[in-house]
């Protein structure tokens, strides 16, 4: 019938243009960062006795439980295979099992304390007594390990999802700064367990966690992968953009952009130059010897001045395609590591 017809031939051109937009997307490529030249090669050159099976900003977990903390490898502690590393006061070790366990050892490797939660941790830190916990479900926790007590416990804003890199909570002399992980920051007062203010730093509906805080002078600095905050007692300044990282040294702030870039500001989050290094695709990033190193994603090392000049550029050993770590010198990566800067 004429219908039956008129329905075929929409269907046939439906079909048409479903394969056009398909093949469109299998025609676009994907763009790399490709360095004009390169200064050398830099290899994983040393062995980890296992692999990283998780990572976090302050250390790793290898399969085999022992642990990388920022001053390097610690053959020494052996988690339970169910637990991973959180933080590291010390000597004190903070672990956490997906189940909602959290455990603090000693350096002699005892237990002080040891809890159960509703949720996950998934970060912490410890000041004497006091640990400082976030857990999966947006809840804060302020807890007294001599007499496993909790202090205090506040539940933030529900979160539909998060960014992989949480941070941990700040201790200062009388306060302690919580990253929450739908995009605020709680200023708690630390002998009472009060919560003085709590700071919106962005509001996004996904992925809005805090993935960088920092206290620099009287500057405490918070980022989520939206916006940047700095807030001191006479002002606080915001900067907005893509942010894949942030790395704060002597009064001066490094963000690092999704699109490749990276800007220098002051600590009022005045620009101070930039340059673009483009499709790169940064991994992590670590100041030694007065020289910025930058692991970019796709095999390079980057390595410039401070003020972001002389660039040198190097092949890496490999894609960076699973869980990495930057400690104090050096990165981790898979079953290997390299100290940068030698």
């Amino acid at each position: 019938t004429l219908s039956g017809n008129k329905i075929m031939k929409k269907l046939t051109l439906f079909l048409a243009f479903a394969l056009a937009l398909v093949l469109s997307g299998c025609g676009t490529k994907r763009q790399y960062f490709e360095p004009a030249q390169t200064s050398g090669e830099i290899s994983l050159s040393k062995d980890l006795p296992s692999y990283i099976k998780s990572a976090n900003a302050n250390g790793a977990t290898l399969a085999n439980g022992n642990i990388v903390t920022k001053t390097g490898l610690n053959t020494s502690v052996t988690l339970p295979e169910n637990f991973n590393f959180l933080n590291e006061e010390n000597g004190f070790i903070i672990s956490a099992s997906i189940n909602g366990d959290l455990n603090v050892t000693d350096p002699s490797g005892h237990s002080v304390y040891s809890g159960k939660f509703p949720t996950a941790i998934v970060a912490a830190s410890l000041d004497h007594n006091q640990l400082a916990a976030i857990s999966a479900s947006n809840h804060i926790y302020l807890i007294d390990t001599n007499t496993a007590t909790t202090i205090m416990e506040y539940s933030s804003s529900d979160i539909a999802a998060v960014d992989s890199r949480v941070v941990a909570p700040y201790f200062m002399s009388s306060l302690i700064v919580y990253p929450a992980l739908d995009g605020k920051i709680y200023i708690v007062q630390k002998d009472t367990g009060r919560i003085l203010r709590d700071v919106v730093v962005s509001s996004e509906n996904f992925f809005n966690n805090i993935i960088f805080l920092g206290v620099e002078g009287d500057n405490l600095i918070a980022a989520t992968a939206k916006k940047l905050i700095v807030i001191n007692p006479s002002q606080t300044v915001y900067y907005d953009g893509e942010i894949k990282d942030v790395l704060v040294h002597n009064d001066e702030i490094y963000i690092f952009k999704k699109d490749g870039t990276i800007v220098r500001t002051d600590l009022m989050l005045k620009e101070q130059n930039k340059v673009n290094f483009k499709f790169a695709i940064f991994s992590a990033a670590t100041i030694i010897n007065n020289k910025l190193y930058i692991i970019e994603k796709t095999g390079y090392v980057i390595k410039t001045n401070l003020d972001l000049s002389g660039a040198e550029i190097y092949e890496f050993s490999d894609e960076i395609k699973d869980k990495s770590f930057m400690g104090n010198g050096a990165f981790y990566y898979d079953n290997e590591y390299v100290n940068l800067g030698q």
